[in-house]
């Protein structure tokens, strides 16, 4: 247990702030997140009922009384779960999920456990009416009335937000208003109808009733899901403070008096409310850093002491780059791909963790990630979704103003590695949104920093089906792969570029996505990330003939992204503690 205190206060200027004691929060749950790259916060939701809890890390769907106690787990259809709603009748949950069968929406019965496809006749949305049609994919955030006869899902097209309506046979729907933006729709029992954040002018508001205009719209800085008490008396939203950061907030309805439930300094947000008034949400803990270990293995040191992660090793051994910024907040996701990741780097030391980027390479308004040095050192290659894009960029060495794509067409696109004649750039990238990442290749001219030709993809032989996650040069003409055959499944592959048929060197057992691979400075070890025996990611490294397996790391801290110093006896690698604690309150 523990007390806070909350500042209430009147939303018209003038009015006094007072500051009272808050309820106790109870701890509920905290649930860790596999990976700090492609992964987001986990969720949950307490059921209407207010006796059991519900949530995600985006793979599971996991089922537990809300004071605690045994957890069980529900079938899942789709690779990731992207949203959870409970029905009213707390006995059934509806999901939005990817991959897999592209059916996206599934309804889950808690007794059985199982799930089946939600109107699997329903392959399309039309309203002859505004002339729009949409496919099931494009519907998200269902949600329902508290009697469960009305469901509201909001999709995008041309760059306005439609909030549709339907009964739940999911039949007569139709597009009930469309906006430049709508999120975080719930129902609203004090206007009986359907709530959701708006923008207008690039002010965002809380708009009481979406299907009037008249209705009630509270001026606030909101982010992140909304919920409203069974009663209507109260709204709870989270709101950005002067540090970006979201906290939880509670406005009473009938007197406009607003309550500050929660301050942290990460992000406090996601209500759901019980029918007993109970309030559950979630608080963000991530945070990541660069460490280093000896390659016979030993003590994890620090490297640095600021977010940063995706570490790579200038050809000299002596720089050390990475990823850095404050990300994965709230606020910066809703921006996405616009967020704050810059890329740098700093002199490695072993013995004194950086407190700052030494050298700023690149920092401009979108994601810029995993740099490399081109082995002249004229150049530096990155990812970033500047200008749109989702693609490989080159710029001369620390002059970011000249930057410019190398490939082009990209989804997911992965981190650029030079190969050491400098002709060769190599990354992966998806065709299109479905995430499955492919290899391709760049022939460049490390002199003039030209592409000699476009991008070719290299399908090694048998390996044709599976998804590319990491690619490192083990020489000119060979590249050491991490292959993801299923989401529970690795293997490493020594591949040659000419496309002939590869190697096997390592399978393994990890659903850890994006977690990287390490080349050892003499070329002999290949270091990965995979769980020891108690759940935590750690180093491993293994024989370039696979005959041998090491684990190189042990604190019980979870790890990702391993780079070989091409120098010394050395990795680097990703430190990150990333997880939602979840907490209920009783206001």
């Amino acid at each position: 247990m523990r007390k806070l205190f909350i500042c209430s206060l009147l939303i018209f200027c003038g009015h006094p702030i007072f500051c009272q004691t808050a309820p106790p929060l109870q701890f509920v749950k905290s649930v860790r997140q596999k990976g700090p790259v492609a992964y987001r916060d986990p969720f949950g939701s307490i059921s209407p009922d207010g006796k059991k809890f519900a949530y995600s890390d985006r793979k599971q769907i996991i089922v537990q009384q809300i004071v605690g106690g045994a957890t069980f787990e529900l079938e899942k259809h789709g690779r990731f779960v992207i949203t959870l709603a409970w029905h009213p009748d707390s006995k059934r949950i509806l999901t939005y999920e990817i991959g897999g069968p592209k059916n996206y929406w599934y309804i889950y019965d808690l007794e059985s456990k199982t799930g089946s496809v939600w109107w699997p006749e329903k392959k399309l949305f039309k309203d002859a009416k505004v002339k729009l049609e949409i496919e099931r994919s494009e519907l998200k955030d269902l949600t329902w009335s508290t009697d469960a006869t009305l469901l509201a899902g909001l999709s995008k097209r041309n760059g306005k937000t439609q909030l549709w309506l339907m009964d739940s046979l999911g039949q007569h729907e139709r597009v009930a208003v469309e906006k430049n933006l709508i999120e975080s729709i719930q129902w609203n029992p004090s206007t009986q109808s359907f709530a959701g954040i708006v923008e207008v002018d690039g002010k965002r508001f809380i708009q009481f009733n979406l299907l009037d205009e008249r209705s009630q719209k509270l001026p606030v800085n909101s982010y992140g899901p909304i919920a409203f008490s069974p009663d209507g008396r109260y709204l709870y939203f989270s709101m950005a403070n002067e540090k970006k950061v979201v906290d939880l907030q509670q406005y009473e309805i009938s007197s406009g008096k607003q309550s500050q439930l929660a301050s942290f300094s990460r992000d406090s947000y996601g209500p759901s409310v019980a029918k007993d008034g109970s309030v559950l949400f979630r608080l963000q803990d991530y945070r990541v850093f660069i460490a280093a270990v000896d390659g016979d293995g030993g003590e994890s040191k620090p490297i640095t002491t600021f977010m940063s992660e995706i570490s790579h090793w200038h050809p000299n051994g002596k720089l050390l780059s990475f990823t850095y910024g404050n990300w994965r907040r709230v606020m910066d996701d809703m921006k996405y791909p616009h967020i704050a990741q810059d890329i740098g780097y700093i002199t490695f030391d072993m013995d004194k963790p950086a407190e700052q980027p030494e050298v700023v390479v690149r920092a401009s308004y979108s994601e810029d990630q995993g740099m490399c040095w081109s082995p002249n050192n004229k150049w530096i290659a990155f990812h970033t979704h500047a200008d749109g894009t989702d693609d490989i960029w080159i710029q001369p060495n620390n002059d970011a103003s000249k930057g410019k794509p190398l490939s082009k067409g990209g989804h997911e696109t992965g981190w650029p590695r030079w190969s050491p004649n400098g002709k060769w750039i190599v990354s992966n990238t998806a065709y299109n949104t479905d995430r499955i990442n492919k290899l391709f290749l760049i022939e460049v001219n490390q002199e003039t920093g030209e592409a000699v030709r476009p991008q070719i993809e290299l399908i090694p032989p048998g390996l044709e089906d599976g998804i590319y996650t990491d690619a490192q040069w083990l020489d000119n003409s060979h590249l050491v792969i991490e292959y993801v055959v299923d989401p529970e499944t690795k293997e490493i592959h020594i591949v040659p570029i000419d496309g002939s048929p590869g190697k096997m060197i390592h399978s393994f057992k990890s659903d850890q996505l994006y977690s990287g691979i390490g080349i050892s400075f003499d070329q002999r070890w290949v270091s990965f990330i995979a769980p020891d025996d108690n759940g935590t990611f750690q180093v491993f490294k293994v024989s370039i003939d696979g005959k041998e397996v090491k684990q190189l790391t042990f604190d019980n801290t979870d790890k990702a992204h391993p780079s070989g110093s091409p120098t010394d006896n050395i990795f680097s690698f990703t430190v990150f503690n990333f997880q939602s604690i979840f907490w209920m309150i009783r206001p």
